[in-house]
């Protein structure tokens, strides 16, 4: 990385690519001059990379899960290695605020195109259209942000997770927009120009597919109709790396602070604008857990978010607890990981087959309509 030969300070770049880089008609969080407190990066997506696709093929039942939904994920996992199939995919799992187990594939694409293709061969099997399913559920989440309404954040530029992993562009040199509240907006391409604020309210309607009988009239597969401007984060922490004193540390003073946070939005999140929020563990294939877990959850607005980080009382006790161990860990090799996505109501698919009424954006709203479009 060049430097700055009369500073002697790395010369930080701004998360947002030149390419995306407009005129600002809203403002930032800090001036030019400010100086973030520790090395950050984002990574970059090739320059024709309009639009990213996040999905979330998910599987439930009571614990433990039944085999019938480890089977349902298993097949879904083979579709993914279809043609048009993720550029990357990876396992994890989860029990939600009911006691259900679930595990999910998280997939991701660099072309929301390619995915369209993929999706329109393979839904009804993803969902389980015709299938009598006793002993589990199935559900799909995804969303297909545009390039100018995603961030991410990494505190290292030497492991590619999450979205990382299409990001052909590699990562970015230090970025100046973090380590300051309000810098989660700063580094969405479309804060440069959007108030980002929400629109509509969602509401769930009866999933049917015009002129198919398989999936007219069926009660237990329905779709939540979000609205414009929902935020998703997916923020992520890996242990793998840390030495037994650092491992102790973050289990003894971060991670319990971070289930409480989690937790509270898990149940209670929805009053303060948390529609979901799932704190889950990475896997492999095999179901063994790996030392990775991330929060992922689902938002009314980027603003409700941005609300809790700053004040809440379970993110203040996260932080406080953060701080505390970056302290004690000088050279910590916890390795952390983030990404936001800003997303418009036709950026957004939300279907549950036999799931839980709570399950996902399944408690965003309860407003039942037939879907006749």
């Amino acid at each position: 990385m060049p430097l700055d030969r009369d500073a002697e300070e790395p010369v930080r770049e701004s998360s947002i690519p030149l390419h995306l880089t407009v005129e600002r008609t809203r403002g930032k969080g800090v001036g030019d001059e400010y100086t973030p407190p520790y090395p950050s990066y984002s990574v970059r997506f090739a320059e024709g990379v309009s639009s990213l696709v996040c999905a979330f093929f998910g599987v439930q039942s009571q614990q433990p899960l039944s085999t019938e939904a480890k089977e349902a994920s298993a097949g879904m996992w083979e579709l993914c290695g279809q043609e048009d199939g993720p550029v990357s995919r990876e396992y994890a799992v989860h029990t939600d605020e009911r006691g259900f187990d679930n595990k999910v594939i998280i997939a991701y694409w660099d072309d929301v195109n390619t995915y369209g293709r993929w999706f329109g061969k393979h839904r009804d099997e993803l969902i389980g259209v015709g299938l009598e399913m006793e002993h589990h559920g199935r559900w799909i989440e995804a969303v297909t942000p545009e390039a100018s309404g995603f961030e991410t954040l990494y505190s290292s530029n030497t492991f590619p997770e999450g979205a990382a992993r299409v990001a052909t562009g590699g990562y970015s040199g230090e970025i100046q927009e973090h380590g300051y509240w309000g810098s989660m907006r700063d580094r969405l391409p479309i804060s440069q120009t959007e108030a980002l604020d929400p629109s509509g309210t969602p509401f769930v309607v009866e999933s049917s597919v015009p002129g198919n009988p398989k999936t007219s009239g069926n009660p237990k597969i329905v779709r939540v109709e979000p609205h414009d401007n929902l935020a998703i984060i997916r923020s992520g922490q890996d242990w793998s790396l840390c030495e037994p004193a650092e491992r102790a540390s973050y289990f003894g003073d971060v991670e319990p602070q971070l289930k409480a946070g989690m937790d509270f939005l898990m149940s209670d999140g929805a009053s303060i604008g948390c529609f979901a929020n799932r704190y889950m563990t990475s896997s492999d294939g095999d179901g063994k857990l790996l030392e990775q877990s991330f929060g992922l959850s689902f938002w009314h607005s980027l603003a409700d978010m941005e609300r809790w980080a700053e004040s809440h009382p379970t993110h203040v006790a996260i932080f406080r607890a953060a701080m505390k161990f970056l302290q004690a860990n000088a050279g910590a090799k916890l390795r952390l990981s983030h990404e936001v996505a800003v997303v418009s109501r036709d950026q957004q698919y939300y279907e549950y087959n036999n799931c839980h009424s709570t399950t996902g954006m399944l408690g965003a709203g309860r407003t039942v309509a037939v879907n006749t479009a």
